[in-house]
């Protein structure tokens, strides 16, 4: 019968990044939510109307965006760079900045209009000379750093770019000449990881270390850092004030940071979000004269403060939800199928029997989950958090969904492994950024309790795991947090005894393939499992592998930066394997050897209780049935 679509489960508004100016005689701010494809929105400030939405072909998030003095809006996406024109209002896409770098982070102007931003993997910076559309791509800030994670326009044609993840550092960098220097670093920050957050008003530079929250300010005429603030809460710090002074939030309250005393004080205003950008603009009301502070949140709201009157107000944006990406589906004891959304998150549902999907509810980024004992349990990125949420009870944030633990203090950032004793919820982890080694916990419910085993294969992430008669199978990836460059070559699959809560074997199915990305459990108790390229058969008896078949052309493997997820195996009692390997839906006929690709260009897998598939297709969920 083939594929049927069922529909977008998934919709949501978040943003990262936003910009404020004038369009029309009013005051505008301009932000994107991400999705796929991600959407500009044009938003009247004064009211929180959305007047115009732009979807932007290419890419699915965005982390920065600019204004030029000509009042051209640029927007970074997924290595393009975009121009949003206010008097046509046209979108433009200027192009792929730099082969190869598929992701921008913060992006700044300078007083000719050009464009700046950094990127990942390379680490690199590059310029969009508006006038003659073209790009320079400056090259890696620092040799084997992946992030060039923030980044300003300084006096004196330099350029300051924040670093990481393997070490933290600021770059000066010439946009003349390309010349780099890096800048020392501050006084208790020397093993910080990375700098998230930069920002340069009037010669001071602001820089957020993300290992201690610090917001550390440099004297660039001086060359020194002259003051250090605690428990700053990013993504910003204010343009300058009519009063000389910037604004950031820190302790959850506004603060006001000023640049010739250095005096921190701290408003009346307290915001529970992070600050997405800061703008000023003029409301012409009563409560608000002059100017006000105008920051985005994260869901696509906004808070505006006046400094004078100390007044402020949240308004609600009018701005439609946007399709999110599926990252994670489980099928529950009930029947249901469970749906969790990428990078901008939420949660729903489908019931088979009704043929309904359940509406989106707003929620994290869930890389794996499972059902067990009535419950469903939910993985999330980042912190690696694990959620317990009942179906049966209403879902009430914080308490259904509830968070369990997490293995953040533990180094680990992405749950994507989930499988079960008799007994004990099994979660496998990738670390976080700039780490290498995963790890295995072991959940028990019943005592509210967990254990972590950290780098059950040393320096390599646990990406796959599957359950039977007393010992946990588990599969690795070389790979670890992004930011670092794997130490092995093999993925392995490795035997852990549940009742001696021990490993009791290891070994390298295929040579050269980098991740066991997927396992199952035949009738007779082997245990099939997938790299890239090979299927293999183990025997658990006498631990060798019986079987390994080549399926699909292996992965090239010094093309990627990563790999933890990308196949999923299910044991059918008719003798038959099901699964999907890199988008291809498959099944392999364990008698014959003989291989039959269902569907090609799906992604995910979850085999329903009736018998049916279920794929995606970006942020579309289809039903498949043989």
């Amino acid at each position: 019968m083939g594929l049927t679509l069922l529909g977008q489960p998934l919709t949501a508004v978040q943003t990262a990044t936003a910009a404020y100016g004038r369009e029309a005689g009013g005051d505008r701010i301009y932000t994107v939510a991400q999705g796929k494809p991600s959407v500009l929105y044009v938003i009247d400030a004064a009211s929180g109307q959305c007047l115009k939405s732009f979807e932007l072909h290419g890419s699915n998030h965005s982390w920065g965006m600019c204004i030029t003095k000509d009042g051209s809006v640029f927007i970074g996406g997924d290595g393009y760079l975009y121009r949003y024109d206010p008097e046509q209002s046209t979108v433009e896409n200027c192009g792929l900045a730099i082969e190869g770098e598929n992701y921008f982070w913060r992006i700044a102007a300078d007083e000719d209009g050009n464009v700046y931003g950094g990127t990942f993997p390379g680490g690199k910076v590059f310029q969009y000379d508006s006038a003659a559309k073209r790009f320079r791509d400056y090259g890696s800030m620092i040799p084997g750093e992946s992030y060039a994670r923030s980044l300003d326009i300084g006096p004196d044609n330099k350029i300051y770019v924040g670093m990481g993840t393997q070490a933290a550092a600021i770059i000066e960098l010439d946009r003349i000449t390309g010349a780099k220097r890096k800048l020392p670093m501050p006084e208790g920050q020397e093993q910080s990881k990375l700098v998230y957050d930069l920002d340069v008003f009037e010669g001071m530079l602001f820089a957020r270390f993300t290992d201690t929250l610090d917001l550390m300010v440099y004297d660039l005429a001086k060359e020194q850092w002259v003051c250090r603030i605690d428990q700053a809460m990013g993504l910003d710090v204010s343009p300058l004030g009519d009063d000389r002074k910037v604004y950031f939030l820190r302790n959850k309250y506004l603060h006001s940071f000023d640049l010739d005393t250095y005096e921190l004080v701290q408003t009346s205003f307290a915001s529970e979000f992070i600050a997405r950008d800061f703008g000023w603009i003029e409301l012409n009301e009563p409560e608000y004269p002059g100017k006000s502070l105008v920051s985005m949140c994260y869901n696509g709201d906004y808070w505006i403060y006046n400094p004078k009157t100390q007044s402020a107000k949240h308004i609600k944006a009018d701005l439609a939800g946007v399709p999110v990406g599926i990252q994670s589906m489980a099928v529950g004891a009930d029947g249901n199928l469970y749906i969790g959304g990428y990078f901008a998150g939420g949660f729903s549902s489908y019931n088979p029997e009704m043929g309904q999907l359940a509406e989106c509810k707003r929620f994290g980024q869930t890389e794996g989950m499972l059902y067990f004992k009535d419950k469903l349990y939910l993985g999330v990125y980042p912190g690696a958090y694990i959620y317990q949420y009942d179906p049966k009870q209403p879902w009430i944030s914080d308490l259904n969904p509830r968070i369990v633990f997490s293995l953040k203090q533990g180094g680990q950032d992405r749950p994507f492994a989930f499988t079960a004793t008799e007994d004990k919820l099994v979660i496998g982890t990738v670390p976080t950024y700039g780490k290498l080694g995963g790890a295995m916990t072991l959940y028990d419910p019943e005592s509210d309790s967990y254990e972590m085993i950290s780098n059950v294969i040393p320096g390599q992430s646990v990406v796959a795991l599957c359950y039977h008669n007393g010992f946990v199978y588990g599969g690795t990836s070389v790979y670890g947090g992004l930011g670092i460059t794997p130490t092995e070559k093999d993925g392995k699959l490795f035997v852990w005894d549940a009742s001696a809560k021990q490993k009791i074997w290891e070994g390298v199915p295929v040579q050269g393939e980098r991740a066991v990305s997927a396992l199952t459990v035949d009738g007779s108790g082997k245990v099939w499992g997938m790299t890239t390229g090979h299927l293999f058969r183990f025997d658990p008896v006498s631990r060798r592998f019986e079987m390994v078949v080549e399926i699909f052309p292996p992965l090239n493997w010094e093309e990627r930066t990563h790999f933890w997820r990308g196949g999923f195996l299910h044991y059918d009692p008719s003798g038959v394997i099901y699964g999907n390997c890199i988008d291809k839906l498959f099944q392999f006929d364990i008698a014959t050897h003989r291989l039959e690709v269902l569907e090609t260009d799906v992604a995910l897998f979850a085999r329903g209780l009736n018998g049916e598939f279920y794929v995606t297709k970006e942020s579309e969920l289809y039903k498949y049935v043989d």
